[in-house]
């Protein structure tokens, strides 16, 4: 039992990083988000017969891979830290 007049020894708290996004998977959704919205307006325009800039189309292409290794490696990061603990 606790003495209740002695107060409990304090432990080091660690930050909680429940609920937190870090930088890396910000970037990722933020590249993905924006991949996805200029495929959307890809094939909004192929579907009324208009072309639309060249960059519409390089830039999903080269993006949605960064996006998914930037996550893959948020991924491996959070893996390790909770390895750690």
């Amino acid at each position: 039992m606790s003495d209740p007049a002695r107060p409990e020894p304090s432990r080091p708290s660690r930050s909680p990083s429940k609920g937190k996004v870090s930088v890396l998977g910000m970037i990722a959704l933020v590249l993905a988000v924006l991949s996805s919205l200029s495929l959307i307006v890809v094939l909004v325009a192929a579907l009324m017969g208009h072309v639309v800039w060249g960059g519409f189309t390089i830039f999903p292409a080269i993006f949605f891979p960064v996006a998914f290794m930037l996550m893959c490696i948020e991924l491996a990061r959070t893996a390790l830290r909770r390895r750690r603990r």
